[in-house]
């Protein structure tokens, strides 16, 4: 999957799904570190893809957190 499309797919989504989708990442990489640990794995690079991914996540989530916030306020020179 290209970058660009995840982005657009991870914007697309709501807070509880970005959630579900940030502790199965987590889950995954729990899992890896596991593996990479007993050397049941080597491959490094695929912990790597996951770390940006969990990081990109945890991007949209802040967006959107700071989407619901900055809604929730009244704008500067409101009177209020």
């Amino acid at each position: 999957m290209g970058l660009k499309k995840e982005r657009e797919e991870l914007r697309q989504k709501t807070l509880e799904e970005l959630e579900i989708s940030l502790r199965d990442a987590k889950k995954e990489m729990l899992a890896i570190r596991t593996n990479i640990a007993t050397r049941k794995e080597e491959d490094n690079n695929r912990s790597k893809m996951l770390k940006r991914r969990i990081a990109r996540i945890l991007t949209v989530i802040g967006e959107k957190q700071g989407e619901v916030v900055a809604a929730g306020t009244p704008a500067a020179g409101d009177g209020r």
